[in-house]
């Protein structure tokens, strides 16, 4: 692992990044687009419903988390596809730079990117809707690293997809986070799904994740069980993923695909 070429490819995109207005936009247009859409409807729920639960605690922490595995799913899978755009992929991997090295460097401008969209939407819920996301306390840290590594894995596989069968799949980068989120019960119970989806649902370590979430607004005990459950499903997913994608790429390097697609 060579951290000068790590850290030349986090300097490549973060300057892309900080010459683009469009990619700056996009950290902040859609996160912020959910939370004032479901914020004004926690508030109108708010002062409608007698006996109401905490629906801004339910609504604007489901958004703000479910943030994170979208971008997850999106940033990495973005960064790849956009090297393939600019027909830059052959380029990059001609060089001494590894697929591990160039992995990491991706991922820690993924983090950067992450942390700049959290800290927004945090502000903007507090300023706006009374919304304190410390109220969350430590439960904040499990569930924001347990859906960033669950989108993660996501995102590797539809890098391997797009590997192997080129620009006809890409449409997955963005549409995979709009395809789990019924799954993962963000905004009601896992018992609101029918039979056959909740069993796809306990497949997802982001059911977990809001179920829990929901038990802690509603003042009951999480269940740590759970948690280890999703812990356990993300190494799993992540593990064959990551393997998956370095076997496609070692297949497409060798069968001449990154030129012939792209």
């Amino acid at each position: 692992m060579n951290w000068s070429r790590v850290g030349a490819i986090m300097l490549k995109h973060w300057f892309d990044f900080r010459r683009d207005f469009f990619r700056i936009f996009d950290i902040f247009w859609w996160p912020t687009f959910q939370l004032f859409i479901w914020g004004l409807f926690s508030l109108y729920l708010n002062s409608v419903t007698a006996d109401r639960p905490n629906f801004v605690t339910i609504l604007l922490g489901g958004v703000i988390l479910w943030t994170f595995f979208d971008r997850a799913t999106r940033d990495i899978s973005r960064t790849f596809i956009e090297e393939i755009w600019n027909r830059n992929l052959p380029n990059i991997f001609s060089t001494p730079l590894t697929v591990t090295e160039y992995i990491v460097g991706v991922v820690g401008i993924a983090v950067v990117k992450l942390i700049m969209s959290a800290v927004f939407l945090f502000f903007l819920a507090r300023v706006f809707y009374a919304f304190e996301p410390l109220k969350l306390g430590w439960y904040l840290v499990p569930a924001t690293i347990g859906l960033t590594f669950a989108g993660w894995s996501l995102s590797f596989f539809i890098q391997a997809i797009i590997l192997r069968y080129g620009h006809t799949v890409e449409v997955f980068i963005w549409a995979i986070a709009v395809l789990v989120e019924p799954f993962s019960c963000v905004f009601y119970p896992l018992s609101a799904l029918p039979v056959w989806a909740q069993r796809i649902a306990l497949f997802l370590p982001t059911t977990y994740i809001f179920e829990n979430l929901r038990r802690m607004v509603f003042g009951q005990s999480i269940r740590v069980e759970d948690i280890a459950v999703s812990f356990g499903l993300n190494m799993v997913y992540g593990v064959l993923s990551i393997w998956f994608f370095y076997r496609t790429f070692r297949y497409a390097k060798k069968e001449g695909l990154l030129v012939k697609y792209y």
